[in-house]
């Protein structure tokens, strides 16, 4: 084995992750800003008198197995899909460069990866939580966390081998294992799952990689920490899942089922057509609400094919009010049940993402690719662009609202009164039109679409945490809850709490004004951004 050819490989591969923000984001500072979070809601108290151990003993762990597998799994198999749709793994077979040592490399990345996670969270641990490492188990944890990470190494490689797309590899690699973080207490630590959720996360290998590692911080057991049922279901899934890499993985993406590169339809001889699709008027230009209609339904065709953003956006909200509810049964939040609460938060939730992440991500997507710089010489006007993907972002926000309704009314009695319906409607559409803002301010100041989606991302999930979004247990510090009062997601969900509430509530004036006035500031920073560009360029 070409020891110096797998190291450099290793080496290009971890630089790579190094340059791209999103992920490294998830990755590293995504599982350290949740054990934050975590910690400044749950305290960190002596879990019995006189022991000298806390509780965040127990949560810096298994946010440590999260970030490991998000960074051998989740990120693995975007990385890799991405390399093999671009077409660099296929022009890698041309080089005199060893399959086995480009393999070799990425896992060897992964487990470099891994390594900075554990050193990052852990020390973290060490110096702010007073995690106490328990020696005795030490030799035990290493062997844990380095099977663990070569386990989800091996299942990214099957991923890849198995799904088409690196937008389905990307749905799988973060949506997936999102999900099975809530059932694998990880996220919801130390909660009380139906028999049924704990059944389904035994099945897979983050629950048991989690209470291994969480087993060896505990310094109340006794023994050296070798947990050989759980080490034993870790080697299975990665032996299973390096199999199927094996047997199953192709260097090119594989074409699509039927006729590959069939022709579109082309337009009739003589039907001139704008760029949004429709007819022009015989005046010329179509009418403004055909070309907001035309950009609205070419962004919810985008989004349709994006299977990652459609199931962030659509489908995780859904899946959180069932999990939440059914996990904390029929609790009282903020005065309200617990189904009515989550239905305003996912609400919230779906208002910011459809906003404020998505809009960013396709404006810089857009830019970055060249399209907007073509459509500046269509005679598609640049409001029509924006008011198309702002539109968008209204209908999806309500489309999602209507079904999170249906199931919580279905499944949890909510009941929603005809009175309420104007107050969500107006809460609704000015939270859009506020985060739009934000995400347009935020496009028009960063230019490559990798940086966009980790500022987005980075600030809208603290956001949601101090945001009455995301309960992660206990009420947050002063400090925390001052910051919620300031941003605008904290009144979006308070206004829809308030609209929801069957005890009657006024109109929330209040929150709406908060939320105006960061509409109004954002509208006028875009403003005044895109000025200082066009005078900058006509003076350059």
């Amino acid at each position: 084995m070409n020891v110096t050819l797998v190291a450099r490989l290793a080496r290009h591969e971890a630089l790579s992750f190094l340059r791209t923000p999103v992920a490294a984001f998830f990755t590293v500072a995504m599982p350290l800003l949740m054990t934050v979070i975590v910690g400044a809601a749950v305290g960190n108290e002596t879990v019995a008198p006189g022991s000298g151990v806390h509780v965040m003993q127990f949560v810096v762990p298994v946010m440590t197995v999260f970030g490991i597998a998000q960074g051998c799994f989740g990120a693995l198999a975007i990385h890799l899909a991405d390399l093999r749709d671009r077409g660099w793994l296929k022009r890698v077979r041309g080089t005199p460069v060893p399959a086995w040592a480009l393999m070799t490399g990425l896992a060897g990345a992964s487990l470099v990866i891994a390594l900075a996670t554990v050193v990052v969270m852990l020390g973290a641990g060490l110096i702010f939580y007073d995690v106490q490492p328990v020696w005795r188990t030490m030799p035990a944890l290493l062997l844990t966390l380095l099977l663990g990470a070569l386990c989800f190494t091996a299942i990214g490689f099957a991923v890849v081998a198995l799904v088409r797309n690196a937008a389905a590899v990307q749905l799988i690699g973060t949506g997936l294992l999102l999900a099975l973080a809530f059932i694998s207490d990880i996220i919801l630590v130390g909660a009380r799952m139906p028999a049924w959720l704990e059944t389904v996360g035994r099945l897979f290998p983050l629950r048991h990689f989690a209470d291994a590692v969480r087993d060896d911080f505990n310094p109340f057991l006794p023994g050296a920490g070798l947990h050989g049922d759980h080490l034993a279901v870790l080697a299975a899934w990665g032996l299973g899942a390096g199999a199927v890499a094996v047997w199953r993985f192709r260097w090119e993406r594989p074409q699509a089922r039927g006729r590959a590169g069939a022709a579109r339809t082309a337009p009739a001889p003589g039907a001139a057509r704008t760029v949004s699709g429709h007819l022009p008027r015989p005046g010329g230009r179509p009418a403004a609400w055909r070309l907001i209609t035309g950009q609205a339904a070419h962004a919810t065709l985008r989004l349709r094919r994006d299977l990652s953003t459609a199931f962030f956006t659509v489908l995780l909200p859904v899946l959180l009010l069932v999990l939440i509810s059914v996990v904390f049964g029929d609790v009282q939040v903020e005065g309200v049940r617990l189904p009515l609460f989550m239905l305003a938060a996912m609400i919230t939730y779906t208002v910011g993402v459809s906003g404020y992440v998505n809009l960013t991500e396709a404006v810089t997507g857009d830019r970055e690719r060249g399209v907007l710089k073509r459509l500046a010489g269509t005679p598609l006007p640049d409001w029509a662009y924006y008011a198309g993907w702002i539109a968008c972002a209204l209908w999806v926000t309500l489309a999602t609202a209507v079904v999170l309704a249906l199931v919580a009314a279905a499944g949890y009695g909510v009941r929603i009164g005809p009175g309420a319906v104007p107050a969500i409607l107006a809460t609704v559409l000015l939270g859009v039109a506020c985060f739009a803002a934000l995400g347009t301010l935020v496009a028009a100041l960063v230019s490559r679409a990798a940086a966009a989606n980790a500022i987005t991302l980075g600030t809208f999930l603290p956001m949601a945490f101090v945001s009455d979004v995301f309960v992660v247990g206990g009420p947050l510090p002063d400090v925390l809850e001052r910051a919620g009062d300031v941003l605008p997601l904290k009144h979006v969900s308070h206004a829809l709490l308030a609209a929801l509430d069957p005890a009657g509530h006024p109109w929330p004036w209040a929150d709406l004004a908060v939320v105006a006035a960061w509409t109004l500031g954002g509208v006028l920073a875009v403003a005044v951004v895109n000025g200082r560009k066009m005078r900058g360029g006509a003076s350059s």
